[in-house]
């Protein structure tokens, strides 16, 4: 299984610790934190994904399950009317996230905030976030990663300029998580509320022809 390289540094210290501890037998110890590195490889873990190939669709930015469908009447970024596709991140998901559309990455924005639980709406204006606005074949688009109560740190793998490719890994949100993304109208949304998403895989929506 591979392991994305921010968990090892999670990962070591109680491996390290299970194993002196397991060495003069003091098994109970050894055992509990041998188990916490092993939770932590699970965490981090970065399974391989094979990004569907037909044309016009939107895949979901992350892992996890969609808690939110609305329409939105002006977002400032997009301009215009589109929708609002809300995914939380359990402890039990992959917390990478990824491009929905091959697009050039306009601006960046790190908020530092609170950690309210992601699964709240205060969490959306008030935690600490990481935005990306990206320049697709549908439009404009806003990609908002939050962090939630466990979580404590955002990384974000592209800047401004970069040219990324639908499916393409953009950051990795460390413990318990939440992602906004705001679509245009020129997007038709395929999937409903409650449902189980992947990152790179599940098709969220297609443009509209």
């Amino acid at each position: 299984m591979k392991i994305a390289r921010e968990g090892w540094i999670f990962i070591l210290p109680p491996l390290i610790l299970g194993i002196l501890l397991f060495v003069p037998g003091w098994w109970v110890g050894s055992i509990f934190f041998l188990l916490l590195a092993a939770a932590f490889a699970f965490f981090f873990r970065d399974p391989k994904r094979v990004v569907p190939s037909q044309p016009g669709v939107v895949l979901s930015p992350a892992d996890g399950q969609v808690l939110k469908i609305e329409e939105v009447q002006d977002h400032p970024e997009i301009g215009g009317k589109g929708t609002l596709v809300t995914i939380f991140l359990s402890l039990l998901d992959v917390h990478f996230t990824r491009s929905p559309l091959a697009a050039e990455v306009l601006k960046v924005d790190y908020h530092p905030g609170k950690f309210f639980p992601a699964y709240k709406d205060e969490a959306s204006q008030l935690n600490e976030s990481n935005s990306l606005l990206l320049s697709t074949a549908a439009g404009k688009i806003f990609l908002k990663q939050m962090v939630g109560v466990a979580a404590r740190r955002i990384k974000c793998y592209v800047k401004a300029g970069d040219l990324i490719t639908a499916g393409q890994k953009i950051g990795l949100m460390y413990f318990g998580s939440r992602v906004d993304l705001f679509l245009p109208e020129s997007v038709e949304i395929k999937i409903s509320l409650r449902q189980k998403v992947k990152g790179g895989l599940t098709v969220i929506g297609e443009i509209k022809k």
